[in-house]
């Protein structure tokens, strides 16, 4: 195998000089860069994400099971006859149904 390397003339490209550093004023931070901040929204330490997560799943209940399908429920579940539809589940978690 032969290879052999070619230079290109630098021609095909138009020099361009470099961009003025500007200096930063007064009370302002060196360097030419940008700086962000960015500030979310202030939560007190009593409000943590599960306590404001809680909430939100408390609101959000229509109403709760009656008494009658509360003991439904138990007596399946005793017998070993409750079946979950974990589907179902999944899709209540994450807020689909």
């Amino acid at each position: 195998m032969n290879i052999k390397f070619q230079t290109m003339s630098p021609s095909y490209r138009t020099p361009t000089p470099a961009p003025a550093v500007r200096k930063p004023k007064a009370g302002q931070s060196k360097g030419n860069y940008d700086t962000v901040t960015i500030h979310g929204p202030q939560v007190s330490q009593e409000d943590s994400f599960a306590k404001i997560l809680s909430r939100r799943a408390a609101s959000s209940l229509s109403e709760s099971a009656s008494p009658e399908r509360v003991q439904e429920l138990s007596r399946q579940v005793s017998s070993g006859t409750y079946h979950p539809d974990a589907d179902r589940i999944a899709g209540r978690l994450l807020g689909l149904n």
